[in-house]
């Protein structure tokens, strides 16, 4: 597999060293900071290269026509989200990866077309969640290109969730429960006439807008009318 990776700062440098450890992988390592590649070219050589990921014809130059992933981890959101789309549309790579500093700009990558993208801000969120309070919705997976992601969330007592049977829950639209795992870590691959209970953790694919609505189903206290 041939991989570009756009921007030699701490990640890149990092995310370079553990591809290229990895057999059947090229890896080129892009920087435009002239002396941070001419450093890292002294101690890892010939994969290392200075240029501008966002250009097209640099990347033509380091052979981004025959490249199976490009990864931009650059300090800049705006020049990783250029050099991923450069890749995709001019260069037709198959799988483009970003690194999105500001979790704002988190959807708007997803709706220009970028394959993947990886926030340090999310990533240490979701790791904290872990040990927050049970309802607490930890985002754990997006499903690519559908729109969808993998959720974990636990069934909090007093919701409208907790004691009913999921047939009778009103659902967001293109729910599905795959899986409970009972207070006891018992899992069980539910259906319709599963009943949720407190202390129940629910792992379940839905759409990305569907969030609150399921957080209020099943992981926040009912409000009675």
């Amino acid at each position: 597999m041939y991989i570009i990776v756009v921007g030699a700062g701490t990640v890149g440098y990092g995310l370079a060293l553990e591809l290229q450890s990895m057999s059947d992988h090229e890896v080129v390592l892009i920087d435009r900071d002239r002396a941070r590649a001419a450093e890292l070219r002294e101690e890892l050589g010939e994969m290392v290269v200075h240029g501008d990921g966002t250009e097209v014809v640099f990347l033509e130059t380091v052979g981004a026509r025959r490249a199976d992933l490009v990864i931009a981890v650059t300090g800049d959101d705006g020049a990783n989200l250029v050099a991923c789309q450069v890749a995709k549309h001019w260069f037709k790579v198959a799988r483009a990866v970003a690194r999105v500093n500001n979790p704002r700009n988190e959807r708007l990558f997803r709706l220009l077309g970028i394959d993947s993208t990886v926030s340090a801000t999310g990533a240490i969120m979701a790791q904290i969640e872990v040990d927050l309070p049970e309802h607490t919705l930890i985002p754990l997976m997006r499903l690519h290109g559908s729109g969808l992601q993998l959720v974990d969330l636990h069934v909090l007592e007093g919701s409208q969730a907790d004691g009913r049977t999921i047939r009778s829950l009103t659902l967001p639209p293109s729910t599905i429960i795959s899986l409970v795992v009972r207070i006891t870590g018992e899992p069980e691959v539910p259906n319709g006439d599963t009943v949720l209970r407190a202390g129940d953790e629910v792992i379940a694919v839905i759409l990305q807008e569907s969030e609150p609505a399921l957080r209020s189903l099943i992981a926040a206290p009912h409000q009675a009318e």
